[in-house]
């Protein structure tokens, strides 16, 4: 005997009436649960005598618990542009009546005659590009042919953020703790200058170096940074995660920073060369110019001298003594031959230097090379055995190199380590870029948009980059 299964058909209808749409003379009602989308589609085909009303789905329902009753409709005009009803409604509850207006918050807030996706639409356009209030309210015009104002774009856009930036980033931590991302203990920290309203301020950021999690990022006032707040971010900022090394550049005040919080410290091999370039390249770019001087001197006197060629063209021997203006003019060539002999010695030395100059520095170079700390450390040396032969600055830079090379070699001691700082110089550039970054006229509005550019790049390079690494093991 076959089982007999309970019918499902009436919990269908009643699931259905909650979608419910229905007609009468030139009036379409609408359940308030029917997609707007639905709605505005019927507002665009429909004859402009036709009336709609929204009504609470819970009218269909026979057994709702507070037994609605209809008590007329109030108007609304849909993004102030076409008109809707929404019914009203009376029902008792112990001993009183009370009223209410069907509510459509899925679609448009109360007391607001912009949908949310209008309302919404500015910070979803953020998250592809840049654009002006007075331009992102022109799109919304030229899109939906409305009449939205750039004040209501920047309203409705700071009400989103302070809605869907939380709620982004709750969910972007949510799936990050799912897939089980863990912090690495290597950690990037840097910061950088904005100005804001001819105000400066600074923005101190720490970014795992392996999963390229933002652990921490954040504005403050120029007066507030010092070297407390540096380590009190980073105390802040690392409680509860694992702690290993900290990269970063070669500011002073980092070495005594990341010793005092129980951290070994990596300097980042890109600004210590930067260090050194700043000297060389002003040496080099005056033995450039020294360099084109003479060529162009040389230059000069080869022309004056074919011109005084031309001036007694003697074709057999030397001419007579008593010639005096020709005896003048093979005096004159001589004097410029010299000068240019000069100026070629003068070129030759300073071609020297300036190849020796770029040796040294390759040479330097090769030493954040090395794989392991004993052949940096004689790398070093050998080049401070000709301290004689180095220009002085050379010198001075090995010396004081020297002093840190435990934190400009820690990577020979842990392959894992990068050398350089560049991936928080990179997450500045995706985030916050310098053709935005004078832009903006409060902390507020720069903040949203950092933390908007933050949530692509955990979506991008922190989810998605380890989905990747995932699918390739």
């Amino acid at each position: 005997m076959k089982s007999q299964k309970s019918p499902t058909i009436i919990n269908c209808v009643e699931e259905l009436k909650k979608f419910c749409i229905c007609g009468s003379g030139k009036n379409l009602y609408i359940s308030n649960l029917m997609p707007l989308k639905i709605v505005e589609s019927f507002i665009d085909i429909m004859d402009e005598e036709m009336e709609i009303t929204i009504f609470d789905y819970r009218e269909m329902i026979e057994d709702n618990s507070i037994n609605l009753k209809k008590n007329g409709r109030t108007k609304i005009k849909l993004n102030k542009k076409h008109e809707i009803y929404k019914q009203t409604y009376y029902y008792y509850s112990k001993n009183s009546i009370k009223y209410i207006t069907t509510m459509i918050p899925q679609y448009i807030k109360k007391y607001c005659c912009y949908t949310l996706d209008i309302q919404n639409y500015r910070f979803m356009q953020g998250k592809i590009f840049y654009a002006s209030y007075e331009n992102t309210a022109d799109l919304i015009n030229e899109k939906n042919d409305l009449n939205i104002t750039r004040q209501s774009v920047y309203l409705y856009e700071r009400e989103a953020c302070k809605i869907n930036l939380v709620k982004k980033e709750q969910e972007l931590w949510k799936t990050i703790n799912k897939l089980e991302i863990k912090p690495s203990g290597k950690y990037h920290y840097d910061e950088e200058y904005i100005k804001i309203n001819k105000e400066v301020y600074v923005r101190l950021s720490l970014i795992d170096a392996h999963t390229r999690i933002i652990i921490n990022d954040i504005l403050i006032t120029r007066d507030q940074f010092n070297k407390e707040y540096i380590k009190s971010f980073l105390i802040t900022s690392l409680t509860g995660f694992p702690l290993d090394t900290i990269i970063t550049d070669g500011y002073n005040a980092y070495p005594q920073i990341i010793d005092e919080i129980g951290a070994k410290h990596q300097l980042c091999r890109f600004h210590i060369m930067e260090n050194l370039m700043k000297p060389i390249n002003k040496r080099i770019n005056t033995l450039e110019r020294k360099i084109k001087n003479h060529k162009k001197k040389i230059e000069e006197n080869n022309q004056k001298i074919q011109k005084l060629k031309t001036q007694y063209p003697y074709k057999h021997g030397r001419p007579p003594k008593k010639d005096k203006k020709a005896q003048k003019n093979i005096k004159n060539r001589k004097n410029l031959k010299r000068e240019n002999s000069e100026y070629k010695q003068k070129l030759s030395k300073h071609n020297n230097e300036k190849t020796q100059i770029l040796y040294y520095k390759e040479r330097i170079k090769k030493i954040f090379d090395v794989k392991s700390y004993k052949t940096g450390i004689n790398k070093i040396n050998k080049l401070l055995d000709k301290k004689d032969e180095l220009p002085k600055f050379i010198t001075d830079f090995l010396k004081n190199l020297l002093k840190k090379i435990e934190k400009a070699l820690a990577f020979t001691k842990d392959e894992s380590l990068p050398k350089t700082n560049n991936l928080v110089e990179l997450f500045y550039k995706v985030t916050f870029p310098g053709k935005i970054k004078r832009i903006y006229r409060t902390v507020e509005g720069a903040m949203n948009r950092i933390r908007l550019n933050n949530i692509k790049w955990m979506e991008k390079n922190v989810i998605e980059r380890h989905m990747k690494i995932m699918e390739n093991q």
